[in-house]
Formats: C-alpha cells, sequence, structure tokens
C-alpha cells in the first residue's frame, strides 16, 4: 500500500452515488404532455377578473304568462304556485279525511 491511500478518508474514494438522471430523458418536457405544465406566467388582477365576469349577470325572463284560473303571473309551461298550494292543501285535506 502507498502512504497516500492510507490517508485518504473512504468518503473520498467511495464509488459515486446513485443519480436519478435518464440518460434517455433529457428534459422533463418529453417527460409530461405540454396540457399538464400550462401554468399562467403572471397573476390575473382584481381589475380583470371583474371585466371577465362583468357579462354574467343575470338575464330577464321572457316566458312569464298569466294564469288562466286565477290571472297571476306565472312561467310558461309550469304549474301556476298559486294554484298548485290550493289544490295541494285540498289533496292534503281529501288524503287526510279518507
Amino acid at each position: 500500500m502507498s502512504l497516500a491511500t492510507t490517508f485518504v478518508p473512504a468518503f473520498l474514494t467511495a464509488p459515486k452515488p446513485f443519480s436519478w438522471a435518464i440518460p434517455s430523458l433529457p428534459s422533463l418536457l418529453e417527460l409530461f404532455p405540454p396540457w399538464l405544465l400550462a401554468v399562467p406566467k403572471k397573476k390575473t388582477s382584481h381589475s380583470r377578473k371583474a371585466m371577465r365576469s362583468a357579462n354574467k349577470g343575470l338575464k330577464d325572463k321572457q316566458n312569464l304568462v298569466h294564469c288562466e284560473s286565477c290571472g297571476s303571473p306565472k312561467l310558461a309551461h309550469n304549474l301556476c304556485p298559486k294554484c298548485y298550494r290550493e289544490l295541494n292543501i285540498a289533496w292534503k285535506a281529501k288524503n287526510r279525511t279518507a
């Protein structure tokens, strides 16, 4: 044995540790599809968010008609809530007596 090898610490002469590098994939872009890495470059400001959602408000109803039996306004092709309530009370009273 030579004098130089006896005074060198063991961690300097040990083989290199395991490497996680994959030689067939030079970058992460080949590993993941492009849509997975889609991230905005800048923060969306409060003003821009508000402008984007400004046109999402409630719309006026265009299908209002009058009920034929009581005359109260109701949505077309739907039951009148006032008439339905009266019918429901009558049905429940009839079922209780029967």
